[in-house]
């Protein structure tokens, strides 16, 4: 925190916490900085395979270059984007812990100023800068989202919203996804979030085995911001009323939660598939596959070998489709592999196509 430290020394003068930054020019400026990180961008920069190029540095620069004017909340949640852009999950974890400290420190004059009323009334406009944290669309929850976290050779850049998926099953996936889907879109969700949640865990092996350092700091900076974020937490209950009631960052802490999950996946020891085939696989016949849950098992031990020895690979990724792919009739197949040529195929043949009963 000693990086930081300006932003929490009292500042000169009779006001320990400056002035009210609102109408200052220098922080419209960081602003339209932060102007372009919203999610509309930031997905069409994802459908391109680019990101949002932001100058984090220059707004870090320009957010120190004011802390001696005012503590201000509004300025520390841009600080907390910034550093988290900047350093990832160590950044998060130091922006949360600054956060904490400055609602600890200078909760009588802080900024935006207290007005009269309740706690919770009076604390309304802090309550509202504070909640831009979990802004999906231009707050410190969408820049997670989209942020690489890390980088495996074959399978690409992991990122934040990708180490939150990774540990849930699709159940879960569609109980969050939009109401009124239909089966195939169902259908298609599922199977999408099988795909990246296999190369999440693939992933997070891969660097696991590959680079134990990085796998090890980036553990430890998420917990540190899990921890940071409870002393936030806990800070904001003291001030904001009694029997504990205070602001809570439930879409952040569950984020977080579930980016830990899906590290924690990677400490597991494999599922022992190979263990259970030589069980098993004495019911065929010795000259070779007699039957689809032959092939079943055949490609769980391709997949179970390349996860344990090449955890990088992207082969197991093409396994599991080929499993997926096992109990399909020839529609479904076509489906799957060749969806453009469905129609031609439906008209020739003269096949229904279910989906249009």
């Amino acid at each position: 925190m000693s990086e930081l430290r300006e932003f929490l020394d009292p500042i000169e003068g009779d006001a320990p916490s400056g002035a009210d930054l609102r109408n200052d020019p220098r922080f419209h400026a960081i602003e339209r900085l932060i102007e372009p990180a919203r999610r509309a961008a930031r997905q069409a920069a994802a459908e391109t395979g680019s990101q949002v190029q932001l100058d984090w540095s220059a707004i870090v620069a320009e957010a120190r270059a004011l802390a001696a004017s005012g503590r201000d909340l509004r300025l520390l949640v841009i600080l907390l984007r910034a550093l988290t852009a900047e350093e990832g999950l160590a950044g998060l974890a130091s922006g949360l812990d600054l956060l904490a400290r400055t609602v600890e420190s200078y909760w009588d004059t802080l900024h935006p100023a207290l007005r009269e009323g309740p706690p919770q009334e009076a604390a309304m406009r802090r309550v509202n800068a504070l909640r831009q944290i979990e802004n999906a669309d231009a707050g410190l929850l969408g820049d997670l989202e989209f942020q690489p976290m890390f980088e495996m050779r074959a399978l690409g850049a992991v990122t934040g919203g990708d180490l939150a998926a990774g540990g849930l099953r699709a159940a879960q996936v569609l109980a969050e996804a939009p109401r009124g889907l239909g089966a195939r879109e169902t259908s298609e969700i599922a199977a999408a979030h099988e795909a990246r949640a296999a190369r999440v865990a693939a992933a997070c092996r891969g660097l696991k085995a590959e680079r134990p350092a990085e796998f090890e700091g980036l553990a430890a900076g998420l917990a540190h911001a899990q921890a940071a974020l409870g002393r936030l937490e806990a800070a904001l209950a003291k001030e904001l009323g009694t029997n504990g009631a205070g602001l809570r960052f439930t879409a952040l802490s569950t984020q977080l939660q579930r980016m830990a999950a899906t590290l924690g996946t990677a400490t597991a020891e494999p599922a022992p598939l190979a263990a259970e085939a030589p069980a098993a696989l004495p019911e065929a016949p010795a000259l070779g596959i007699a039957s689809r849950r032959d092939v079943e098992r055949c490609l769980d031990l391709i997949i179970e070998f390349y996860e344990r020895t090449e955890p990088s690979s992207p082969i197991p990724h093409l396994a599991r489709r080929m499993r997926r792919m096992v109990p399909m009739n020839f529609l479904q197949l076509m489906e799957e592999v060749a969806p453009s040529g469905m129609k031609e195929f439906r008209a020739v043949a003269g096949v229904a196509d279910e989906r249009t009963k």
